[in-house]
């Protein structure tokens, strides 16, 4: 594994940037890119498609008819070393001649781990391992968990004014502007799922979807945490479950006659176990939507269910968008936003980002 040079870590910023374009998109597989370039020039790139399939690699030399004599490969993640629903990418590397793999970061799973790495070396390829490795580990931070058998990346979006109430005014449909908004919607763009609670859908009626010019088709799967089974059949994530998909969690002890009218309208149903508050679990909810391959997760509705997640310490980071006006309805501020405004300024969160949005701010939160 030959050091690296000034042009290495330019290329592989690059393939790290283009990697993180498709963050949520690529099922239970990680986001990848992979740069191939010759004579300082970039000739072909690829990035893991929707779903996971085909790999970065294998599109990157898709491209190209003729790869040229000392192409060097940009890779943000090591290149897979087993046959599975695709093809070996170490074995096609190497099979189109390439001279050089420069790879950000190990795979975290244990059937690649080394063995991609160690399969160039033995061809006599120059490798190079861990160039922007801490940058590259943040696309694939959910994947690395759920992989290592913990749970998905759980990150929460947290909508206040300034005096840290996130319930709207009566008289205001949004507590922030334009946007914010908007930078929320490319939150969820990047997720694979988003979470709410039944609350949020009674109040709201929310689509959860991704409303940006062209990003329709990035919207997260929708999860409802319902204990009782009461979310209204004509709401509007139910009305588009069939198109969008949409998994409601309710009580294992739940008997509700609705069941069949939701599993009608192409609603996932799935019973998990209580806690000793009679909420759902939420490491339960966890736990079932790591195993079917979700690996990053957006929660949005509600203090009380935003402060579930952080209670059982489950929060990777929290994007905290705060407005400079002031709530002056008078009412109390809710348990949920106590716990949420406690625990943010605890030891176990640290500022990650601030960023201006005009009369907003963000504010993002990572666990420590």
């Amino acid at each position: 594994m030959k050091s690296s040079n000034h042009d290495d870590t330019f290329y592989m910023k690059y393939a790290i940037r283009l990697a993180s374009r498709n963050i949520g998109l690529t099922g239970e597989n990680p986001s990848v890119a992979c740069l191939l370039v010759c004579d300082g020039k970039i000739i072909s790139h690829g990035i893991t498609e929707k779903g996971g399939s085909p790999h970065a690699e294998f599109i990157a030399l898709s491209k190209l008819t003729n790869i040229p004599p000392k192409t060097i490969a940009y890779v943000t993640l090591e290149p897979c070393s087993f046959v599975g629903k695709n093809p070996s990418c170490a074995s096609l590397l190497i099979d189109r001649g390439i001279s050089k793999v420069v790879i950000a970061t190990k795979d975290p799973n244990p059937l690649v781990n080394g063995v991609g790495i160690e399969i160039l070396e033995k061809k006599g390829l120059n490798v190079i391992v861990g160039l922007e490795e801490l940058s590259a580990k943040e696309n694939i931070y959910g994947f690395e968990q759920k992989i290592l058998g913990s749970y998905p990346e759980v990150n929460i979006k947290v909508a206040s004014y300034q005096n840290g109430i996130t319930i709207p005014d009566q008289k205001e449909p949004w507590i922030t502007n334009s946007l914010s908004r908007s930078y929320g919607h490319i939150l969820r763009s990047n997720h694979d799922v988003i979470i709410v609670g039944v609350n949020t859908v009674k109040i709201d009626n929310p689509n959860l979807d991704c409303r940006l010019p062209g990003m329709i088709d990035r919207s997260p799967i929708k999860v409802i945490i319902d204990t009782n089974l009461t979310t209204p059949l004509n709401c509007s994530l139910v009305k588009n479950a069939n198109k969008n998909g949409l998994i409601i969690f309710t009580s294992e002890l739940n008997n509700n006659n609705n069941f069949i009218k939701f599993l009608d309208r192409g609603v996932e149903l799935i019973k998990v176990d209580t806690d000793a508050d009679g909420l759902l679990n939420v490491k339960s909810v966890l736990d079932t939507l790591r195993e079917k391959g979700f690996n990053r997760i957006l929660v949005e509705g509600g203090s009380t269910l935003s402060s579930s997640f952080l209670s059982n310490n489950l929060v990777n980071f929290i994007y905290w968008f705060k407005s400079d006006n002031q709530k002056n309805d008078k009412k109390p501020i809710s348990n949920g936003d106590k716990t949420i405004n406690k625990i943010i300024k605890s030891s176990k969160f640290k500022i990650k980002d601030s960023i201006s949005l005009k009369n907003d701010s963000l504010k993002i939160f990572k666990s420590v």
